[in-house]
């Protein structure tokens, strides 16, 4: 055993201990110096000077120490005013180790996972980055990771991953990143994907995470586990002996409310007992899935009789010597564990969940040490530290070292025996950091060596090539050289390590990525060919010259002259000439050529292209600029800005603008153009006295309130955010002044208004403000006065503030005022002000707390009630701060609403989708946001009406709900679209004019995949779900009937069918056809049309078997099914109008044997012969919602029951998914007394 020397014990003891109050402070010497308690122990030279031949003494000064008690009162008192981020960090660092871990990027996982032990391992609370400052295993990236966390909330990293499929399949049971990626190069990029090529894609246990993989993400709450515990127990007691014990340990042992999975812990005299408990929980079907099994371990996928959640159960048997460490090592917390194996070590032993482990001279291996431990008391006795209870191991802060007395058996913290092995550890450990040395030193010669060719022989060698290649030379190319060299710099900062200290090995493929890049020069325009590349076609046969002029207005003018077309079915390309005196090329411009071809498009400016994209993106949605570049989506922004600040007609709305913006700000956060303000003015410029800088805005789903308040303390103003022009106004000079923002330096003079708008003036002898406002007109006047010439008020206000003249409009303008800028005050002074100076001012309040809740319904009612229009409410700290570049970091915007169930979201698309019968319905794809913990992106559109008369399209602001397992729906539209986004094709609506239907059902591929998937699935064939039917269509069979007719051989050339499935799913075709009855054909093969399957078919066989064969008349046999109950005209039309093409469809297939014997053997005699008239269930209507279980369904089959779609007097039973789901059919069971019941309670009641 290792003795400790006299430095540890003075950093052991001391860091426990307080001044005494009857002697002299540490305190006292350590404020002189300016350090604090840590500060005192940081070094080894500090520390050294505090110890006397082993007597610990202050310098000058000895002190007498108290145990486990805090050591400086007035650092303590401090630590508590500051937020402590431990924690915070810990989290942070395990999220990202989680996250690499699941990229397979297991170098990096191991850097955050070393980072983190280095926080658990600090005592004290950390309160800003900079504590982290010398810190062994944190590197300035990690530092930038938690800043940038500290700021924001979040990592661009975890947003940017979080949306990647490889993330999402990573999280399914027994998918590693390995999988996940393999997963998506096989076209994998949807949970609902992988489901239909489950058979094809995964092993047994992939398939049991994926079939549970809703229930394992959801986290379990207490009282859930209780009874799970009240279960294994009685299990246990079955089994045990008395020797036997049992614990459930994690999270649930340390009294948290859920968990995330459950770990119970056995132990035993008799070791076959653990697989006898196990069996009897797979007897009594607790068990669902064994993920694997063996003599100590069990996972499995359990779920509790009366619960519709499967949950991930772990089993451990240990033996009863290790059972204690088992229990202590599998209760956590972690960072408890990583502390208490510190302090072990420290002591000279080492802990894990084994036990106790000691190394002596001479040995190889460790030993365990030769003690008994009964409980987890006795760990923590022998290693001299205070009992926790579970509840109580919450981090470092809880080990508290015992004031120690030396036992003659157990170790000493003073004196702890042999030190060799520990101090070989430690020799290991200070040696370990040195190779890592030379790769840093290879690193820093490799870029020498491509930076000494500095006369570029290389880079001149390609420029013959690009000038030799192209003879009649296609400009665009030169182009596409110079765009990708800003995404080159981005793959350089990618690759940068987070912590290359920590890395001792770095991958090859990695080396090759770092070498630096070499930039080839760009070909001057001298060496570019003689033949000009000109944008218009060249007239007569002159000889060329080229003129280089530095104006560009003069290059623009040779696209103004028009040639006339060539002649129709001229193909073959010409290079027509130009006269010299016409040829003007700007040295600043690339040179293309342009032949003769009627089908080129000539060419968009990058103004006029921006236009376009923008248009499309209004037509199309987010899928538009999803596929753009960088520059393209710039150029939007930067064209639609133009237009906001200096015409009077925008480009996109603010929502449509905001879409975009925060798109490309989360796919190129390194762009600076979009980080500028505004737009340059273009009339009457002027420099701002002060600068006007926006707001950055807080996204409610995040944490990002939360990391704010924890840096601003309060109180705050709450204002609202004005929908108009900013402005500013300014008296502290000769005269009056009145700007616009522009792009926050360079505004617009527009002090003419000032006639109007009768701003109040300084008075003599004092000084001038300068304020901040929105130039705005009120609600009511907007709708009395302009609402039929103007899209919205702010366009109007626009074209007010850019117009040359004043006129009536005019006279409605408001300015209201929201800031003052000088004199420097604090917010709600600047309020006060305002409003004494007789300014209109915002509607605002001040508030001690924040929360989203009290925002978001604040929101709701300032947005309701206030006079003018409102996108937002500003949150200020109300306290003195200092004006910067750049958005102020003391406020910020809240935009929208959210709650538990509900919150609002941006719509960026409306995905509309055919189903079998070519109704197109439509899905609405809305900005992420979290919901219950849920992240959303998609709510149900209901129908074609619903869309189009809320104007449901870009742009449009919705409120979406979702309450407990509910599908997201929309509750009501907050802001609509300008337009609704309606299908890009050719469609007619339902006589109702609810329902959108395909003009051209038969030709739709998506129509033709889905009715065939219902067919089979119909007929419950196995291997033909969408994803196998998507793939033999791709192969050429793409109609019912020809896949009936497919042979083995046919289905050899299927991708991805292998011998096994080719047999199942052919032989399963031919078993399930041949047992199929005709009314099961019918109703799978939807030649009746939308809305008659087996339930309308099943009554018209009933009465009439021959009704497909029979002679009479369509309109007779109209007539007749009318005569039905529940046929009515609709369906009864429908049915014989359809009966030819059902009749082809038999033929095509094959199956005309179905009809044999329909007239001698009545359908309906087989059906009535079958059903036990005595059944409860006999002839009683039964409706599901939310849900669908197929013993319910075969079992209604079965005994003459009747499934119904829609609710109502007739209805036996309402059977749901969990009774805690309300919808409107519950409300109306619950009205007109109609049981309800879960699929479980009704099986078990009926069936």
């Amino acid at each position: 055993m290792e003795q400790q020397t006299d430095e540890e014990k003075l950093v052991t003891m001391i860091r426990e201990t307080k001044v005494s109050p009857m002697t002299p402070s540490l305190e006292k010497k350590s404020e002189k110096l300016g350090e604090t308690k840590d500060d005192v122990l940081e070094t080894p030279q500090k520390r050294k000077k505090l110890i006397i031949k082993g007597t610990i003494h202050l310098p000058e000064q000895s002190i007498s120490v108290l145990p486990s008690q805090p050591l400086i009162e007035k650092t303590e008192k401090t630590l508590e005013e500051m937020p402590r981020y431990n924690e915070t960090f810990i989290e942070v660092l395990e999220r990202l180790a989680t996250l690499m871990n699941k990229k397979g990027d297991y170098i990096r996982s191991r850097v955050y996972t070393r980072a983190q032990d280095t926080i658990r391992n600090i005592q004290k609370d950390i309160t800003s980055i900079s504590d982290l400052d010398g810190k062994p295993n944190i590197g300035p990236i990690i530092k930038e990771k938690l800043t940038e966390y500290l700021e924001t909330g979040t990592l661009q990293l975890f947003e940017r991953e979080k949306d990647k499929p490889e993330y999402l399949l990573s999280e399914i049971y027994g998918v590693g990143p390995k999988k996940a990626k393999d997963l998506v190069e096989k076209g994998i990029t949807t949970i609902e994907q992988l489901r239909e090529r489950q058979d094809e894609l995964l092993n047994d246990v992939q398939r049991a995470g994926l079939k549970y993989y809703e229930d394992i993400l959801e986290r379990i709450p207490r009282s859930e586990i209780d009874e799970y515990n009240d279960l294994f127990k009685t299990a246990f007691d079955k089994v045990s002996t008395p020797e036997s014990r049992y614990e459930i340990v994690g999270s649930y042992r340390r009294g948290a409310h859920t968990s995330g999975d459950i770990d119970a812990i056995i132990t035993s005299d008799d070791s076959t007992m653990f697989s006898k408990f196990i069996d009897i929980l797979k007897e009594k079907e607790v068990i669902l899935e064994v993920l694997s099994c063996g003599k100590t371990k069990c996972l499995v996928i359990a779920r509790l009789p009366n619960r519709k959640t499967a949950r991930r159960v772990d089993f451990m048997y240990t033996s009863q010597e290790e059972y204690p460490f088992a229990v202590l090592y599998f209760t956590g917390s972690k960072t408890f564990n990583t502390v208490m194996r510190g302090h072990a070590l420290k002591m000279g032993v080492s802990l894990n969940e084994h036990g106790l482990y000691t190394k002596k001279v001479g040995k190889e291996k460790e030993q365990k040490v030769d003690t008994i431990f009964k409980d987890e008391k006795d760990i923590f006795d022998y290693l001299h530290l205070q009992y926790k209870e579970p509840v109580d191991r919450i981090d470092g802060r809880s080990i508290i070292i015992r004031e120690t007395k030396v036992s003659p058996m157990t170790p000493s913290l003073l004196n702890i025996g042999e030190i060799k092995p520990v101090k070989e550890k430690k020799t290991r450990k200070l040696k370990e950091p040195k190779p890592p040395k030379e790769p840093k030193t290879r690193k820093i010669r490799e870029p020498k060596v491509p930076k000494e060719p500095k006369p570029p022989k290389v880079p001149k060698e390609p420029k013959p090539k690009k000038i030799k290649v192209p003879k009649v030379p296609k400009e665009p190319k030169t182009k596409k050289i110079r765009e990708p060299k800003p995404e080159k710099k981005t793959r350089k900062k990618k690759l940068i390590l987070d912590n290359e200290k920590e890395i001792e090995k770095v991958k090859a493929e990695f080396e090759e990525t770092l070498k630096p890049v070499i930039e080839v020069p760009k070909p001057e325009i001298e060496e570019q060919p003689i033949i000009p590349v000109i944008p218009l076609e060249i007239e007569a046969e002159a000889a060329i010259d080229i003129k280089t002029v530095k104006k560009e207005r003069k290059t623009r003018k040779i696209k103004e002259p028009k040639e006339p077309k060539p002649e129709k079915g001229t193909r073959k390309k010409k290079i027509t000439i130009v006269p010299m005196e016409k040829i003007i090329v700007s040295p600043k411009k690339d040179l293309e050529i342009t032949t003769e071809n009627k089908e080129k498009p000539k060419k968009m400016t990058s103004k006029s292209e921006a236009k376009q994209n923008i248009k499309l993106f209004q037509e199309k949605g987010i899928t538009h600029i999803e596929g753009l570049n960088e520059k393209q989506i710039t150029e939007m922004i930067v064209s639609a800005n133009d237009a906001y600040y200096n015409s009077r007609n925008t480009l996109m709305t603010d929502n449509e603008y905001d879409i975009v913006k925060e798109y490309a700000m989360k796919k190129f956060p390194n762009n600076n153009i979009l980080l500028t303000v505004g737009a340059p003015i273009e009339k009457n410029k002027v420099t701002l006295p002060y600068n006007m800088p926006s707001m950055d805005k807080i996204k409610p789903d995040t944490n990002a309130l939360i990391s704010w308040i924890s840096k601003y303390k309060g109180p705050y103003v709450l204002s609202c955010k004005l929908d108009g022009v900013s402005g500013m106004y300014t008296t502290d000079g000769d005269e009056p002044k009145l700007y616009t923002r522009g792009d926050g330096n360079i505004g617009q003079d527009i002090s003419h208004l000032l006639r109007v708008l009768k701003l109040p003036l300084k008075k003599e002898g004092e000084k001038g403000t300068v304020v901040r406002g929105e130039f705005i007109i009120p609600k009511a006047v907007f709708e009395e006065k302009y609402k039929d010439k103007f899209a919205n008020p702010r366009n109007l206000v626009s074209g007010i503030i850019n117009s040359k003249t004043l006129d009536d409009k005019t006279m409605d303008l408001h300015f209201v005022t929201y800031e003052v800028i000088q004199p420097l005050i604090k917010p709600s002074e600047q309020m006060n002000l305002l409003k004494s100076l007789n300014h209109e001012v915002v509607q605002n309040k001040l508030v001690d707390e924040l929360s989203n809740e009290q925002l978001s319904d604040l929101l709701i009612d300032w947005r309701t009630h206030y006079q003018y229009e409102i996108d937002g409410v500003i949150v200020t700290d109300d306290n003195m701060h200092s004006r910067k570049d750049g958005n102020p970091e003391y406020a910020f915007a809240f935009k929208m609403v959210i709650s538990d169930q509900m919150a609002e979201a941006k719509v960026v698309d409306v995905l509309w989708n055919a189903s079998k019968s070519g109704y197109l319905k439509p899905r609405v794809r809305i900005e992420p946001i979290k919901l219950g913990g849920v992240t959303i992106e998609y709510a149900t559109g209901f129908n074609g009406s619903f869309i189009e008369s809320n104007k449901i399209g870009i742009g449009a602001v919705i409120q979406i709900i979702r309450s407990g397992d509910v599908i997201p729906y929309i509750k009501s539209v907050t802001t609509p679209a300008e337009h609704a986004k309606m299908p890009d094709v050719k469609y007619h609506w339902t006589d109702t004019h609810v329902d959108i239907v395909l003009d051209d059902i038969s030709e739709d591929t998506g129509v033709r995949e889905k009715e065939i998937t219902a067919f089979f699935t119909g007929l419950d064939v196995e291997g033909l779900s969408s994803g196998n039917v998507k793939r033999i269509i791709k192969a050429g069979f793409n109609s019912i009937p020809a896949i009936i007719k497919m042979t083995k051989a046919d289905f050899k050339g299927v991708e991805g069918f292998k011998e096994k499935m080719i047999e199942k799913v052919h032989t399963s075709i031919h078993d399930k056809l041949e047992k199929a009855s005709l009314l099961e054909i019918m109703a799978a093969s939807n030649k009746f049309g939308r809305g008659i399957g087996e339930r309308k078919i099943r009554p018209i066989l009933d009465e009439y078997p021959d009704i497909l064969t029979r002679s009479e008349k369509p309109d007779d046999k109209i007539t007749l099914l009318k005569g039905i109950k529940g046929i009515g005209k609709e369906n009864a039309k429908a049915f014989v109008d359809h009966i030819d093409d059902f009749m082809g469809f038999l033929k095509e297939c094959g199956l005309e044997g179905k009809l044999e014997g329909v007239l001698e053997k009545p359908i309906e005699n087989t059906f009535v012969q079958s059903f036990d008239i005595s059944h409860p269930l006999y002839q009683k209507h039964i409706v599901m919602t939310k849900v669908r279980d197929q013993t319910i369904i075969d079992g209604l089959k079965r005994v003459g029951g009747v499934l119904d779609d829609g609710i109502g007097k007739n209805t036996f039973v309402l059977v749901v998914k969990t009774k805690e789901d309300v919808s409107n059919k519950t409300k109306y069971a619950s009205e007109h007394g109609i049981p309800i019941m879960t699929p479980a309670e009704f099986i078990a009641k009926y069936l």
